[in-house]
């Protein structure tokens, strides 16, 4: 039996033309097809001339090179022309080459996946597409989409928390602190402790003595490296050794993390949950007699010591047990549980720098005055110019509304399920935060609750100090706070006490006080402690101590296919299966869209679904 077969395949010589190829199957029946004629290729005009070989019953699929067997598998025998830089109706692609490995298979049979060969007679070049599911040599990985949050991020790279495997990628979360460092992580000391070198997300942190810091690659501070993005991956255009990798460019300019579409500052924290001395294996320093309005200055040491801990000078004052007890604040042990967190620093309404807030989401605290009744429902109160009352927002009010940055409820453990079970008890709203009686929380916010109290901080941040900079730490607080530049004691508000406030400014004199050294890395290291109900506020401000992590981006047109781009040939002129402009695809083989010329297009680039890696039905002779 023998049949006419007759399929549309491009040919491109010189320019994409289309052409039909009609060609005997073996035992078929002999059919007319095209202009009419029987026997023969009828009226059809061909470029080609050849056999056609394929299954009767796969009509659609065409030719599969990693079928075992397949005519134009990798051991199958090239094409009569293969090598000669023109592509004809039995080939794939032509390179000019019999060399596989470079985009188009040896035989001339097949395109590499993830490559087009277009023009042909050319060497084929790579497409990158972040999303096809095909990882590309640029790519750190590709899972089918461009979502972020699944642990392969819209450019295709690992995200933090993530490693990613297979083709296409197969994402899963990486445990920090299992000793195991993988995906993102730049480090993973078995633990998820932070100021400890590796932070407590896995990622590197700068190494610090009593006389200053090392940066170490992978801590997001460029010292002494060509870049530094705050990983340790290659292929991002900074490498696990920060240096510059071909194809990129490097500043230090790193897009902020944001929220509430503002730039944050996170700092990592640390906390420590204490039960009061009156309770059950409560802890003889909180909710102590002492207190008083002012500031108890003296109480610590002017240098930390090796571990980098605050050092006690005179045992009982302040309420303060013993050395022993003291060491327990910001330390490891059966008197407190420790509980990873963060500060987040927003950016300053009014004047520069950063500084915490009540709100999750940035917002301000806003305290009414002086309030005058003015309306009895908020639609009356609209129409009126007026505001919702603090005590009962159903209702209306004339006053003045201020609002403060900072919080008047600090109370990072609240919701934490790693806290002590000790008993929650009501707050109040220091003079600070606009009220000076020191009203009860639930009477200016209504519904709150109580709170955890008897906690400790413990706050770093790295910074490079640059010389004839003047960056700027406040604080107001309660009750004990050190803050410490250097290992260097900077502002000193201790004992137990309603909001102080204090600051220091890295001006030149403070610098040389400091031990500072122009284009060196620094800790700044605050300890706090709420030791006592009822007032519990906090507030922090970074002016200039701001860093930017390295941002990698592609130099397109460098012939190199880096990180970003879909393409470049050096040229990225444009054409079909060819790179335009600004390093992206145009009209190629696996977008989707059957262009002229394409036999057929599914939307990817791989062989054995129906449409070959090619867009094209493959004669084979």
């Amino acid at each position: 039996m023998r049949a006419w077969l007759c399929l549309t395949v491009p040919v491109y010589l010189g320019a994409l033309t289309l052409g039909f190829g009609c060609s005997p199957a073996s035992g078929s029946k002999t059919q007319s097809q095209g202009n009419g004629g029987s026997g023969n290729a009828g009226g059809s005009s061909s470029s080609f001339a050849g056999s056609l070989n394929i299954e009767p019953d796969r009509p659609d699929l065409g030719c599969d090179p990693s079928d075992l067997g397949s005519p134009c598998s990798p051991d199958a025998p090239a094409t009569a022309g293969c090598g000669d830089g023109l592509l004809t109706e039995d080939e794939a692609c032509d390179d000019s080459n019999m060399v596989g490995g470079d985009g188009c298979q040896a035989n001339c049979l097949a395109v590499d996946p993830g490559f087009s060969c277009n023009p042909p007679g050319q060497p084929c070049h790579e497409l990158v597409v972040c999303g096809d599911s095909l990882v590309g040599s640029s790519e750190q990985c590709d899972d089918g989409n461009q979502s972020a949050g699944d642990g392969c991020s819209p450019r295709c790279n690992f995200e933090l928390g993530f490693k990613c495997e297979g083709q296409p990628s197969a994402c899963t979360v990486t445990v920090c602190g299992d000793g195991k460092q993988e995906g993102a992580e730049s480090c993973d000391d078995g633990n998820t402790m932070p100021f400890d070198g590796c932070s407590s997300v896995c990622q590197t942190e700068p190494s610090c003595t009593p006389e200053g810091c090392k940066s170490d690659c992978g801590d997001g501070l460029v010292i002494d490296e060509e870049c530094d993005d705050g990983n340790a991956k290659d292929g991002d255009g900074c490498s696990h050794e920060c240096k510059k990798e071909p194809g990129f460019q490097c500043s230090q300019d790193a897009e902020c993390e944001k929220i509430s579409g503002e730039c944050v500052l996170r700092v990592p924290a640390l906390y420590r949950d204490f039960n009061a001395r009156d309770s059950a294996n409560g802890h003889p320093d909180f909710q102590v007699a002492c207190g008083g309005e002012q500031v108890t200055t003296g109480l610590v040491k002017p240098q930390l010591d090796a571990s980098g801990k605050p050092q006690l000078v005179n045992p009982g004052a302040q309420c303060i047990t013993s050395e022993a007890s003291f060491e327990q604040w910001y330390s490891d042990s059966d008197k407190s549980k420790a509980v990873v967190g963060d500060v987040v620093l927003f950016k300053k309404a009014v004047g520069t720098g950063f500084v915490n807030r009540w709100g999750a989401m940035g917002e301000q605290w806003t305290a009414v005055t002086d309030e005058q009744w003015a309306a009895n429902t908020y639609e009356e109160c609209k129409a009126s110019g007026c505001t919702p009352c603090t005590y009962n927002p159903s209702q209306g009010c004339r006053g003045t509304r201020v609002a403060y940055d900072g919080t008047p409820f600090f109370f990072p453990l609240d919701s934490s399920p790693q806290a002590l079970t000790d008993t929650r008890t009501e707050a109040k709203v220091g003079p600070d935060y606009g009220y000076g009686s020191w009203p009860w929380e639930k009477a200016v916010v209504p519904g709150a609750g109580t709170h955890n109290f008897h906690f400790t901080t413990e706050v770093k941040y790295w910074f490079q100090y640059q010389a004839g900079s003047a960056p700027t730490l406040d604080f107001t607080g309660d009750d004990d706070v050190w803050v410490f530049v250097n290992g260097k004691l900077a502002v000193d508000i201790g004992g137990v006490h309603p909001p102080k406030s204090g600051s220091v400014t890295l001006n030149a004199a403070a610098a040389s006080n400091f031990g500072l050294a122009d284009g060196k890395v620094y800790a700044i290291s605050i300890f706090h402690a709420e030791r006592k109900t009822e007032g519990s506020s906090f507030r922090l401000t970074l002016d200039g101590f701001n860093t930017a992590r390295s941002d990698c981006a592609p130099i397109c047109g460098d012939g190199i296919v880096s990180l970003g781009e879909q393409c470049d040939d050096g040229v990225n002129d444009g054409g079909y299966g060819e790179c335009a402009a600004g390093c992206v695809i145009g009209a190629y083989c696996g977008d989707g869209i059957k262009q002229e010329g394409e036999y057929c297009d599914d939307g990817n680039r791989v062989d054995g679904d129906g449409c070959s890696s090619s867009c094209r039905k493959i004669v084979v002779k």
